[in-house]
């Protein structure tokens, strides 16, 4: 009797632990095709803020495909001082934005939220390298002009 309860209960803990490591992916509510061009925002200073606008369908379509294909964790980290923040607005032919954040807690890996998300998730995927990947003229940017999913 004692193993069959510890194996019924071995069984729940392994249920149990899958369940609070849930993976989670972003599906965009527009397609790539809707897109007219995303705005990516890099920073460690707010009010040192950069901009790039990314015009090219080529490279729209590999930013879209990027956040469609990674895994997000419901997993805790730790805020890093200092961390740098990769954000990206995605401007619609319909004159909407969908906003995504990515706050780096670790080199190539990091936090993101996006618009239709109640949390933020961990992902082991270096979004913030796309900063570097596209080379499209570099823009100094107000604070307010940053997405703000926090308000």
């Amino acid at each position: 009797m004692k193993k069959i309860f510890a194996l019924v209960m071995t069984i729940m803990l392994c249920f149990a632990l899958t369940t609070c490591n849930e993976k989670v992916s972003i599906d965009f509510p527009f397609e790539v095709s809707n897109v007219k061009n995303v705005e990516m925002f890099h920073f460690i200073v707010p009010a040192d803020a950069k901009k790039k606008v990314i015009t090219e369908s080529k490279d729209i379509e590999g930013i879209y495909q990027t956040f469609e294909s990674i895994s997000l964790k419901d997993k805790a980290t730790e805020p890093t001082a200092g961390g740098s923040v990769t954000s990206f607005r995605f401007n619609l032919s319909d004159g909407t934005s969908y906003e995504i954040i990515y706050s780096a807690v670790a080199v190539k890996s990091g936090r993101i939220i996006t618009m239709d998300m109640e949390q933020d998730f961990f992902t082991s995927a270096d979004i913030g390298a796309n900063w570097e990947r596209y080379n499209y003229e570099i823009i100094t940017v107000s604070e307010d002009e940053l997405p703000a999913l926090y308000e």
